[in-house]
């Protein structure tokens, strides 16, 4: 009998606890800014969150071209603990900038996040990450801290900002720090949203300012809210997701 209702505590509990699926598939273009100069880069991205009772998890990929000469790849995995507003977990994420004949940088990151519900409307979060990038045969270890802020002025129109410092430490230290804003529109009729974003990243002897427009193809039903409580994590937490703002 005890057994039997501790069964049924169990089954209620993941029946009050609805479960959670969603995410998108997006195209994306940008311009880079790197003083005086600029390139252009082309990504696809996707993501996809499931979350049921305390756990959920997130995982996200891209592929693109940058300047029309280097071909760009990323991936990241997201496993966090939930309870009530609040979500904690750790990422894994990497990267890698093609440009042929030997030219290649590839990037591994992996770190703790989390996000907290302040209200129905505003949602903040942040992330801590160490990473290391192989740039042409140069070893280079990095360290990163996010914060991040989101504000839903209707449950499909988000306004979000970013900030973040760090660290590049290869024959040197280099001090990095991150800024960026975006925006996200989900037409209510069809399940397609548009984006538009800036980010602003500064080190020591770089600097470069991106501005990205795209469109995103919404799947799982419901509001960018319920895209978002799907999916929650977008913070860019690679050196070169930073620098050119890949996803």
């Amino acid at each position: 009998m005890k057994k039997t209702a501790l069964l049924a505590a169990v089954a209620a509990m993941f029946a009050a606890t609805p479960a959670m699926a969603g995410g998108s598939v997006g195209v994306s273009y940008g311009n880079t800014d790197s003083g005086g100069s600029d390139a252009d880069n082309w990504q696809v991205d996707g993501s996809f969150g499931h979350s049921a009772g305390s756990w959920g998890f997130q995982v996200d990929g891209s592929l693109g071209q940058f300047d029309d000469d280097a071909d760009t790849y990323g991936y990241g995995g997201h496993l966090y603990w939930q309870s009530g507003s609040a979500r904690l977990g750790g990422v894994i994420t990497g990267s890698s900038v093609d440009a042929g004949s030997g030219l290649e940088i590839d990037e591994f990151v992996y770190g703790v996040e989390g996000s907290f519900d302040l209200s129905p409307n505003v949602v903040i979060g942040g992330s801590g990450t160490m990473g290391n990038v192989e740039l042409f045969g140069l070893d280079a270890d990095t360290w990163n801290l996010d914060a991040n802020i989101a504000f839903y002025a209707s449950p499909n129109f988000r306004i979000g900002g970013t900030a973040g410092v760090g660290n590049l430490e290869a024959t040197t230290d280099t001090d990095t720090s991150t800024l960026g804003i975006d925006a996200e529109y989900l037409f209510s009729s069809i399940p397609i949203s548009l984006t538009a974003g800036y980010l602003h990243f500064d080190a020591d002897t770089l600097e470069t300012d991106t501005l990205t427009i795209g469109a995103r193809w919404n799947f799982g039903g419901g509001s960018l809210r319920d895209r978002d409580n799907a999916t929650p994590f977008n913070v860019r937490t690679g050196l070169y997701g930073r620098v050119l703002d890949l996803r």
